[in-house]
């Protein structure tokens, strides 16, 4: 006669089992979810700040060429001012 490990019945081995596994697979799938979640947020994030480095990119471009355009225009001006 062999003696069994567990003391328990092996139904109720196996719906603890199950159980665990249930458990297991639910967190795993919310973290997946979670994970998704964040590299969607880090993909949105990164096309909006790559956006608005453009858009500061090209704002300093026209900022130099205005003061560009000032500083030719008060050379074109007479020394006197009228």
């Amino acid at each position: 006669m062999q003696v069994s490990e567990y003391k328990s019945s092996a139904a109720r081995r196996a719906r603890l089992f199950r159980r665990s596994r249930d458990t297991w697979k639910r967190r795993a799938a919310e973290k997946q979810r979670a994970l998704k979640k964040l590299r969607i947020t880090v993909r949105d994030l990164t096309k909006s700040r790559d956006h608005w480095k453009d858009v500061a990119k090209r704002q300093t471009e026209q900022i130099a060429q205005l003061k560009a355009q000032l500083h030719q225009a008060e050379q074109d001006q007479p020394a006197g001012g009228f």
